[in-house]
């Protein structure tokens, strides 16, 4: 290659690490402070007081079943989804049982 080529290559190397690695620096520096004056001391306090809330009675989840009141509601729920899953696999059994293989043209 030739040397213009190559050094606008380099630059825009070095532009998109940049603004690939910038976003990330903030991220990661993000989690001490965030710009709100605490300390280390605070923010090891507030994490003691989110984990005994966390530990605490009725504190596992928002008590909404993911997959139903009753084991009827989620069997349902099963069945759907294998019939459908089970549809979408026979259509396509069906379909490639069906169609006759082409050979390759030159």
């Amino acid at each position: 290659m030739n040397k213009p080529v190559v050094m606008a290559l380099v630059a825009v190397t070095v532009v998109m690490g940049t603004l690939i690695a910038l976003p990330v620096f903030k991220i990661v520096n993000a989690q001490y402070g965030g710009g709100t004056g605490q300390n280390i001391e605070e923010q090891l306090q507030l994490a003691k007081e989110k984990v005994a809330s966390a530990k605490s009675a009725g504190a596992y989840g928002s008590g909404t079943p993911m997959l139903g009141v009753n084991i009827d509601q989620t069997a349902i729920f099963v069945g759907v989804l294998v019939a459908i899953f089970g549809g979408v696999a026979a259509a396509f059994f069906a379909m490639s049982r069906s169609k006759k293989s082409v050979g390759a043209t030159s």
